[in-house]
């Protein structure tokens, strides 16, 4: 359990924008202007396969039971993204918070920060995990060269042998989207 618990975990993030969807006619648009607005909505989706391959543990942390016998804890890890795709593949730290109710269920909540080796930026990131169906999900929002971009993903229940920034820890598998704009 102490593995699952330091693993992963989600949540969401939503951006809008108060911005016009097409230019006002009664205010002049420079020509370079109407252009960038235009490539800016032409919106992509890039789907993405890979891992999570769990690299370092920091420990659980402030272990309290509340009244009700639920069990509070906070987890920290750092994890490698592998999939192939630039916008993606780097290191991730992760800080969140698990709790345990007095009937065994577990719902891990984590923030996630995914810097990816290619690029100037950062996933700002919530996952979330409840252990039993061991699926997780994530959902966040790009800074620097990912601002506007937003990722959305799943993780396989299943760990696999064997990391590869850990040969004594285990990986799990991630499917995902990204969308431009921000979605």
């Amino acid at each position: 359990m102490r593995r699952i618990a330091l693993t992963f975990v989600p949540l969401f993030f939503v951006a809008c924008s108060g911005e016009p969807t097409a230019p006002n006619p009664a205010r002049p648009t420079a020509p370079g202007a109407l252009r960038a607005s235009v490539a800016a909505a032409a919106a992509s989706s890039t789907e993405f396969d890979g891992f999570i391959n769990f690299c370092h543990n920091a420990g659980l942390i402030g272990f309290r039971a509340t009244p009700g016998g639920t069990v509070h804890f906070g987890v920290a890890n750092e994890n490698r993204w592998v999939t192939g795709n630039p916008l993606i593949d780097g290191l991730e730290h992760n800080t969140g918070d698990a709790n345990i109710n007095p009937y065994g269920q577990v719902v891990v909540r984590l923030q996630n920060s995914l810097k990816p080796d290619a690029v100037n930026g950062t996933w700002e990131i919530v996952q979330q995990l409840r252990i039993g169906d061991g699926v997780s999900t994530g959902v966040g929002h790009g800074t620097g060269d990912l601002q506007g971009m937003t990722i959305k993903f799943t993780t396989d229940p299943a760990f696999v042998p064997t990391s590869v920034c850990n040969p004594d820890d285990l990986k799990a598998g991630v499917h995902g989207v990204i969308l431009s704009p921000a979605s």
